[in-house]
This record gives structure tokens, C-alpha cells and sequence, in this order.
């Protein structure tokens, strides 16, 4: 549906837009986090003009924060965390256990910084249980957001945990 809209917008621009509209709309993309939306602009905005300098550094820093938050992700799903056992717990508690064992299995040399786009109200109201054995850290932080109904995204230095959303009654496809 993202893909949609996205395409939407890029065609209404590219019809009635000059260049600087299109790269307005890519940097407000890029500084609220909505990188696809920023990245397919740029893309574009090369197309139509493939001296735009701006482009060209804004889809740099986009590639480089999409390797960054791969290589996060890639360092929890190596850690192993033995035990995890959650009853009615919220969100923000399973989210701070994870961080804290995983800083303790990999000897304080992996850290997970946590950027919460959600009211505290809401993680305090969410709960979640869970008992596992012996799973990486990503899917365990995974299975927390498929509990909350939250997004959990990785980004250059961060973990970014922000409501999940989906039209009512379409399933969400990660």
C-alpha cells in the first residue's frame, strides 16, 4: 500500500512539480525517517536530472544508514539469548531485558539503543507474554513487536520501535 501511495505521490509531482518540489518532498521524507519514500524521490529526481548533487549525497546517506541498520540487525541475530520468559509484561520492560542481556551475552561490546515513536501511554498499557529458548536477539525483539502490534526497525544507530501500520484488515508484510 506504501508502494502505492509513494507512486501516487511521485506522479502527481512529476506532473504539476518543478525539480526543487520533488526534492522538498524527498529531504521532508528523508527527515521523518521514511526512507523508501526519500530513496524512490532521489531516484527520480536523478532521472530527471543527473547532476543533482543533492540526490546524489541524500541516496548515499540513505545507503549507508540501510548497511548500518543491517549490520545492527546482523549483530543480535548472533546473539543467542537462552531464556526468555515474559508474563504481562510491557513492552518497554521486554524491550529493556533484551537490551540489557544482550549488552551482558555479548560482554559489553554490543549496545541497543531504543528509539521509542510511541506515547509512553501506550507501552505502558501494552503487554506481552512470552517463553522462548535459545533464540536470537532480532527474533526475540521481533516477536515483542508481533505481541504489541509495534514496528521495530533498524536504523544507523538505533532500534526504532513506532506503531504498526496497516490498513484494517490487510496483514502486514514485513
Amino acid at each position: 500500500m506504501k508502494k502505492v501511495l509513494t507512486f501516487l505521490l511521485l506522479a502527481s509531482l512529476s506532473l504539476a512539480a518543478p525539480e526543487a518540489e520533488i526534492q522538498g518532498e524527498a529531504v521532508r521524507a528523508f527527515q521523518a525517517g521514511d526512507y523508501g519514500t526519500a530513496k524512490t524521490l532521489f531516484e527520480s529526481l536523478l532521472s530527471m536530472n543527473p547532476k543533482n548533487v543533492a540526490a546524489r549525497n541524500y541516496l548515499r546517506a540513505i545507503a549507508q544508514r540501510e548497511r548500518s541498520g543491517q549490520r545492527l540487525e546482523e549483530a543480535l541475530r548472533k546473539i543467542v539469548i537462552p531464556t526468555v520468559n515474559f508474563r504481562d509484561t510491557t513492552v518497554r520492560e521486554a524491550v529493556a531485558y533484551v537490551s540489557q542481556k544482550v549488552q551482558e551475552l555479548s560482554g559489553g561490546k554490543q549496545a541497543v539503543n531504543v528509539v521509542w515513536i510511541v506515547s509512553p501511554e501506550q507501552t505502558a498499557s501494552t503487554r506481552v507474554t512470552l517463553s522462548l529458548r535459545n533464540v536470537p536477539a532480532s527474533e526475540v525483539l521481533r516477536y515483542i513487536g508481533d505481541a504489541a502490534n509495534l514496528r521495530f526497525t533498524y536504523d544507523s544507530l538505533a532500534l526504532k520501535i513506532s506503531p504498526m501500520t496497516k490498513p484494517a484488515g490487510e496483514p502486514v508484510a514485513e
